[in-house]
């Protein structure tokens, strides 16, 4: 997976550098969507911050994507393990009759004398 990384990284962050060189002239970024002509909220950015801004963002929207996805499954497989613990059936002690001779045992597990 790191190889594919840095097979694919480098030529993307070449081609993102090259379009933001390519691009430095001013346009108008309007976040008013229904006038086109006079705008109530513009900015004159240069095109290259636009682009990005938007590939930033773009990755830290992925990135925290994946981190909950992470989240979540790891709360799931936690969750799964809390339930399997949970139904797991519990060991029995060893009793203090192994090491006796005669197999007769009192209370507690002791041997009992004769």
């Amino acid at each position: 997976m790191k190889l594919l990384r840095w097979i694919i990284l480098p030529p993307v962050a070449i081609i993102v550098i090259a379009l933001a060189i390519a691009n430095r002239h001013g346009v108008t970024f309007s976040l008013d969507p229904f006038d086109a002509e006079k705008p109530a909220l513009a900015f004159d950015v240069p095109l290259a911050a636009i682009i990005l801004v938007s590939i930033a963002l773009g990755i830290l929207i992925g990135g925290l994507a994946a981190w909950w996805q992470g989240r979540r499954r790891t709360s799931r497989k936690l969750e799964a393990e809390r339930r399997q613990q949970a139904n797991a059936p519990v060991p029995a002690p060893k009793s203090a009759e192994s090491g006796a001779s005669t197999g007769a045992s009192g209370p507690g597990g002791l041997p009992v004398v004769q």
